[in-house]
């Protein structure tokens, strides 16, 4: 009995299991060496969610890069535009007929 090798499985304190192994296995009877221990086939405990599959890596990618170059239109915009207008165009703003204001959304930012 003393010289049948150990279990050899961390115990809580951080020493090693001192039960002998059972015969053919490395582990003991109490740390998953007996038949039946371990988790049961088929677990549904064991659901993959498939955030990380090759697809869905790249279809993020994708989003990100067209969002991205969505961004860098959007920042080159107002610029262009800018550019484009007359000066007559840059001077006046549009007044809807019977206000004394622009509408707030056709206000024009000069940042």
């Amino acid at each position: 009995m003393r010289a049948s090798p150990r279990c050899g499985a961390r115990t809580r304190n951080g020493e090693t299991c001192r039960a002998p192994a059972l015969r053919g296995k490395a582990r003991c009877r109490m740390h998953g060496g007996a038949w039946g221990s371990g988790a049961p086939f088929g677990n549904g405990n064991a659901f993959k969610h498939g955030y990380f599959t090759g697809e869905a890596i790249e279809e993020r990618q994708f989003v990100r890069a067209v969002l991205e170059e969505a961004e860098d239109l959007l920042r080159r915009l107002p610029a262009a535009a800018e550019a484009i207008r007359s000066p007559h165009e840059r001077e006046t703003e549009y007044r809807a007929p019977g206000t004394d204001s622009s509408p707030s959304h056709l206000a024009i930012d000069n940042k």
